[in-house]
C-alpha cells in the first residue's frame, strides 16, 4: 500500500512539474515575438585586457545581449544579441560612451582621455 502511494505521488509531480512546464512556454510565447538572434563582428579598438573587459562589459550591459567576445589581435567583438530587443547601432553607441571607438561610433574625447594609459591607442 505504501509503494502506491508513493509511486502515485511520483507519478503525480511528475505530471504535474510537466505541465507546468508547457505553460511557461505558452506564456512565453503568447507573451512576445520568438527572440530573432543576430550574430554580428564589430570592429572596437583597444589594446590590453582592461580594454577587453571594459569592451565586454560594456556589450553586455545592453538589453537583449546574451554574448560578447572581444579579440585583442584582431580587434573584433563577436556578439550575440536579441534583434528584437537592440540593434547594432545601440550597441556601438554603448561602446563608444566607455571610451573605445567601433566602426560606427568614435569615443567622446573625454571617456577617451580618462582611461588608464595602458588603454590610450590612438
Amino acid at each position: 500500500m505504501k509503494k502506491s502511494i508513493i509511486l502515485f505521488s511520483v507519478i503525480y509531480l511528475i505530471a504535474a512539474g510537466a505541465c507546468t512546464g508547457k505553460s511557461n512556454t505558452r506564456q512565453q510565447a503568447s507573451a512576445g515575438h520568438p527572440a530573432e538572434v543576430s550574430r554580428v563582428a564589430l570592429k572596437v579598438k583597444g589594446l590590453c585586457d582592461m580594454c577587453k573587459s571594459r569592451i565586454e562589459n560594456a556589450a553586455k550591459s545592453v538589453e537583449g545581449v546574451t554574448t560578447a567576445e572581444w579579440n585583442r589581435e584582431t580587434q573584433v567583438l563577436d556578439l550575440h544579441f536579441d534583434a528584437s530587443a537592440t540593434s547594432i547601432d545601440a550597441l556601438s553607441k554603448a561602446i563608444a560612451k566607455t571610451g573605445h571607438d567601433t566602426e560606427k561610433d568614435m569615443a567622446p574625447d573625454e571617456k577617451y582621455a580618462a582611461l588608464p594609459e595602458c588603454c590610450l591607442y590612438r
